[in-house]
């Protein structure tokens, strides 16, 4: 249709166009993470918080160190980059906290998209969650502001008392 042809006629002038094709959806439409609609590379995929991939990482440099060799993966710039930034804002929590706060969250019914979002940015209220997260704040889930609050009011304490 008309749609087809402009956007024939706007690749063809090297200019890819969104406003083109302004009544069609697209696949970034479809995928909306404030309604868990992650898309299809993350269907059966896991979220992790950065403190779980911190944990992740020393485990595998350890166990490259106990081999007594250094694998091309931790040799990466990403991999390097990765680790310095989870240091950076994870502080020092322990594996035994991360999974404490993990099992807060999947206690809670929480996605793992969701609590990985939580894990890493630490709302302290349940406005500020449900800002952040805001799937949170759908009316036919079973979340409760209390019960939210209570999670997050326990998270602070398993990072406080580590």
């Amino acid at each position: 249709g008309v749609c087809d042809a402009r956007l024939r006629l706007t690749r063809n002038e090297g200019i890819m166009s969104a406003a083109s094709c302004v009544g069609r959806k697209s696949a970034v439409e479809e995928e909306d993470a404030s309604e868990l609609r992650l898309g299809a590379d993350f269907a059966d995929a896991h979220c992790l918080s950065m403190a779980e991939v911190k944990i992740v990482q020393t485990s595998k440099l350890e166990d490259d160190a106990e081999r007594g060799e250094e694998t091309s993966t931790t040799r990466t710039r990403v991999f390097e980059k990765t680790k310095a930034y989870c240091e950076r804002f994870t502080g020092s929590t322990s594996a035994a906290a991360a999974q404490t706060i993990r099992n807060l969250l999947q206690d809670a019914g929480l996605h793992d998209f969701e609590g990985a979002v939580i894990s890493n940015l630490k709302p302290v209220d349940f406005d500020e969650a449900k800002t952040l997260v805001p799937s949170l704040d759908v009316e036919d889930r079973e979340f409760t502001e209390e019960s939210i609050q209570a999670m997050l009011d326990e998270m602070a304490n398993v990072r406080k008392f580590e």
